[in-house]
Formats: structure tokens, C-alpha cells, sequence
């Protein structure tokens, strides 16, 4: 084993020659960086755009109403629905 802490630092000119090499060349890992990128800011611009607040004050709700009509759960009604299954 020839690794040691003292490769592992490498001194700032290999880093930027790293880095220049990284930005030049077509790699796969720099493609799937930007795309990664575009794809999270795009996200950040629709959430911003539609659904940080309500479009109107009358549109909040409390948690708690909210939370209620998510979990509750529907009360079937024998009269409704299929009857060959009786």
C-alpha cells in the first residue's frame, strides 16, 4: 500500500490542473453533475413559483383540517356500489 495522508493532500496546482481537466474534458460524472445541477434549480424556480403561498388569503386551511380530511377514512354505504357480491 503506497497511499498515505500525505498523497491524499494534494497541493493546490494539481487541484486547479484537476479541476481544468475536469471542466474541459467530456466526462461522464461533469454531464451527470450539470444535469443534476439544471434539473435541482428548475425545481427550486417551480416551487418558489407555485407553491410557497396560496394564491389567495382565503385559500389557507389549518393543519388539523387538512390532517383530517388526508387520513380519514370513507365510510362505505351498503346501499352503494356492486350488489352481486351479497
Amino acid at each position: 500500500m503506497t497511499t498515505t495522508l500525505r498523497d491524499r493532500n494534494t497541493p493546490r496546482g494539481s487541484l486547479r490542473a484537476w479541476l481544468a481537466g475536469w471542466v474541459r474534458g467530456p466526462t461522464f460524472g461533469r454531464d451527470i453533475a450539470i444535469v443534476l445541477a439544471i434539473k435541482f434549480a428548475l425545481l427550486m424556480v417551480l416551487k418558489y413559483a407555485f407553491f410557497n403561498h396560496p394564491q389567495a388569503d382565503n385559500m389557507s386551511m389549518p393543519p388539523a383540517v387538512v390532517a383530517q380530511a388526508l387520513l380519514s377514512v370513507p365510510v362505505s354505504h351498503s346501499s352503494q356500489g356492486d350488489q352481486h357480491a351479497r
